[in-house]
């Protein structure tokens, strides 16, 4: 019985350690952004958004409610925390731009890491990037090419190919937006009065006319009562 105990033990241990294997595996299934620090970013908005997990649909349109717009200059920098391998990334953002990753380990000197480019297919538009074999500390975003109008939704950083099969993104489906409310009645009161008004003024201007010309032909008629009758001419 003793040796059976021994066994049991000694085959629970292994459970445990397996256990605690996967467990490491499973931990490292994520986007090493979402523990790391926006360092310094400008033309946009709200940088941490592009690595909290939730993405669009695929073709929303490049402004959605997700998106971040990035201005042509506009930057962001993150900082890991320590130099990290880079064997992976995925991207979604706006379908026909270029998006370029590069990498640092101290801040200052920078180097490319992945360049996303443009996919003939509409709205925003996930891109993955081929196995790479990069270390850094810091990593820096920008956009340029295409039309010029920027947008990220997401960033995905893996520190293993394993951590990029095992990521799932959350699609957010995307608001519907309320009706408009219905436009109120047109009032016609108003026509009704500038109308009347119209009437108004045009009777006046009439009247006062037709009296004016009347005044003229009353003094005409007096002034030839009171002209000189000239004499016949012989």
């Amino acid at each position: 019985m003793t040796f059976g105990l021994l066994l049991a033990l000694a085959l629970t241990a292994d459970d445990g350690g397996s256990s605690t294997s996967d467990a490491g595996v499973s931990a490292t299934r994520v986007n090493l952004l979402r523990g790391a620090t926006v360092r310094r970013f400008d033309g946009i908005a709200n940088p941490a958004l592009l690595a909290d997990g939730v993405a669009s649909s695929d073709a929303d349109t490049w402004n959605n409610v997700r998106a971040q717009v990035l201005s042509k200059t506009g930057f962001i920098e993150w900082d890991l925390g320590k130099p990290e391998l880079i064997a992976a990334m995925r991207i979604q953002a706006d379908n026909n731009d270029r998006y370029d990753i590069q990498g640092s380990l101290d801040g200052e000197r920078w180097y490319p890491v992945w360049a996303a480019g443009g996919v003939d297919l509409p709205g925003v538009q996930t891109r993955t990037s081929p196995p790479l074999t990069a270390s850094a500390r810091f990593l820096r975003l920008t956009a340029s090419g295409g039309d010029g109008m920027y947008s990220i939704t997401e960033l995905e950083v893996f520190d293993s190919l394993a951590a990029l099969d095992g990521a799932q993104l959350e699609r957010a489906a995307l608001p519907i937006p309320p009706p408009p409310p219905p436009a109120p009645p047109f009032d016609t009161g108003w026509l009704v009065v500038l109308a009347a008004t119209a009437g108004v003024v045009w009777y006046f201007r009439d009247t006062m006319k037709m009296n004016r010309r009347r005044a003229e032909e009353a003094a005409a008629a007096e002034a030839a009562k009171h002209a000189p009758v000239e004499p016949p001419k012989v």
